[in-house]
């Protein structure tokens, strides 16, 4: 039998436990799970959900000491001899897993994260398969419902994630409080602080759910990041005591903040889990869009949707059928306004934009933090480097690849040109991001950017990046192309993984329509050829909902001057 050790943190044992349960559907063999009670989660198993499969209380420890399965880690904790621990970063795929999974003594899975290469849809179904404690989901619902947390189509209240367990004191409280104290918005705080509770639930719009216990330090006069020993005798720098109510109240906490639009406070996981409720639909308040009927505002859609972008959904309809084996399902209007939604902007709070590069083709829209990068990899290059130059001219250190001209069409000497193309993996004259990246200084990097127009390779080249690599960016630019084939199932699949993966970790904020494409109609729905998209890394900034900002916006300017600009949202 095999064993997903579900520990740590609420949000961390939850994608153990989805990630186990996408094993097992897939491959068949017979699981346990097990739930330790201790600093980290002091609830047990049956009072946040009904287990899904047999279930025991035992840790890390008998594992190390009792047990002679392989374990399957992320890094090696307590010391497990090498004969017995296999990390599992370099298992990219369910054919790696499988022959572990068929091992006759059966593994130990642990690990707080879902492996980033899992279809989106995959996790959705596991974790609807969950069914949640009755007790946790009466006092979550009748919350919702008596705060009015989401109450019509495009009303959700906004969410604001301050756990001081996750995060400590590195988010501002101040700022944070001053934004919601200004708006007009309906705000729920979801936090595991009294006085943070107490402090946001005074404001006349902002929900807060009262809680009876609060997670407490286990070094009393320490800050909540102090590092210290677990109940294993592991040293970590979360300084945590959650003791069994304060745990089921955060899971209350979890399902409200799930029904919410969520700002982008922290990159914990509790907040991603929130995200992946959503996107899967579970404790969701039905919402039911209709299209818009007039097709030329139809990508005005991406504004008045109702699932949030910040959630990934995953296409409508994705389980296989038998005749789907052999015939290609057709790519629908719902799973192409699930595809708009990955991709809607974002309004940044804490910053502005500014244009760098040419005021034609090869210029683009990014913060004003970028003019002070000095950490650039610019991908695709041909003859325009206007946008590289502007930035090695302010300071940066601009890594050029380009495998279809002989040399860089610029002589400055902050620019570094290589004659070799983007590609999936190392082969022939062409290098993978993670090979390209380590030629590039990440110890003194500062706001890093990625730039890339590579004529359609970016969706093979983006969907082979490790999501960690890709994180590591602070600003995502560059063109994306050939809408007109999302008709096409295999085209949809491939861009709808890219840009669910982006979602993981940053906010698109900016969208420009390259004109030299036109448009085309998919199934009555006008869509650009060809897209410029501006992502920004979610922890980089604070941001203040969805972008009301006309498309294009009055930064942009078109890319081929002798054409009209392509407007992409009724105003």
């Amino acid at each position: 039998m095999n064993v997903v050790l579900c520990d740590g943190g609420l949000a961390n044992r939850l994608n153990a436990l989805v990630f186990a349960l996408i094993l097992k559907r897939r491959f068949g063999q017979a699981w346990r799970i097990s739930w330790p009670v201790n600093n980290w989660c002091g609830a047990p198993l049956d009072s946040l959900f009904q287990p899904p499969l047999p279930h025991d209380g035992l840790g890390l420890g008998h594992y190390r000491q009792h047990d002679d399965r392989l374990m399957l880690m992320q890094e090696n904790q307590l010391a497990f001899p090498p004969e017995r621990l296999q990390l599992h970063a370099g298992l990219r795929s369910f054919e790696a897993w499988q022959p572990l999974c068929d091992r006759p003594g059966g593994i130990v899975y642990f690990h707080n994260l879902i492996p980033d290469w899992v279809p989106a849809h995959e996790v959705h179904e596991a974790l609807r398969s969950l069914q949640l404690n009755a007790e946790v989901e009466r006092r979550a619902r009748e919350f919702c419902e008596r705060e009015h947390i989401d109450t019509a189509p495009g009303a959700r209240a906004v969410g604001v994630h301050i756990r001081k367990t996750d995060f400590g004191a590195s988010v501002n409280d101040d700022q944070l409080f001053e934004q919601v104290r200004i708006s007009a918005r309906r705000h729920f705080v979801c936090s595991d602080d009294a006085e943070v509770n107490q402090r946001f639930g005074a404001l006349h719009h902002c929900a807060v759910f009262a809680k009876t216990a609060f997670p407490e330090k286990r070094v009393k006069d320490a800050a909540w990041l102090h590092w210290n020993a677990d109940d294993e005798g592991r040293q970590f720098p979360f300084n945590i005591e959650r003791g069994a109510t304060s745990v089921v109240e955060g899971l209350i906490d979890l399902l409200i903040l799930s029904r919410t639009e969520t700002l982008s406070t922290s990159g914990s996981t509790f907040l991603a889990m929130a995200r992946l409720l959503q996107a899967a639909g579970v404790f969701q308040q039905p919402l039911d869009p209709a299209p818009p009927a007039d097709p030329a505002i139809a990508l005005a859609v991406a504004s008045a949707a109702a699932t949030p972008p910040d959630a990934i959904p995953s296409p409508p309809n994705t389980a296989p059928t038998a005749a789907s084996t052999m015939t290609p399902r057709p790519v629908t209007h719902a799973e192409l306004f699930s595809l708009l939604n990955l991709i809607r902007p974002w309004q940044i709070a804490s910053d502005v934009k500014v244009r760098l590069g040419s005021d034609g083709d090869g210029g683009y829209v990014m913060p004003s933090s970028s003019q002070r990068s000095n950490a650039v990899l610019s991908i695709g290059i041909g003859d325009e480097v206007s946008f590289d130059n502007q930035l090695a001219a302010l300071g940066a250190r601009v890594l050029q690849f380009d495998h279809t001209i002989p040399a860089s069409p610029s002589s400055h000497p902050r620019i570094t040109f290589h004659k070799l193309g983007w590609g999936e993996r190392d082969q022939g004259p062409f290098l993978s991001l993670r090979t390209m990246m380590q030629m590039m200084d990440w110890d003194e990097a500062v706001h890093p950017i990625l730039k890339f127009d590579t004529e359609g390779a970016e969706w093979d080249c983006l969907g082979g990046a490790a999501t960690e690599d890709l994180a590591r960016f602070e600003v995502l630019a560059g063109e994306f192309h050939d809408f007109q084939n999302l008709v096409n199932r295999d085209y949809f699949d491939k861009a709808y993984a890219v840009f669910s993966k982006l979602a993981l970790t940053h906010h698109v904020v900016h969208m420009h329509a390259n004109n030299a494409g036109g448009m085309v109609m998919l199934g009555g729905i006008p869509f650009p050829r060809l897209l410029e998209l501006t992502y920004l890394r979610k922890d980089a900034a604070l941001f203040s909902g969805h972008s009301a900002e006309p498309i294009p916006g009055p930064l942009d300017r078109p890319n081929v001057k002798q054409l009209p600009e392509i407007y992409l949202r009724a105003f």
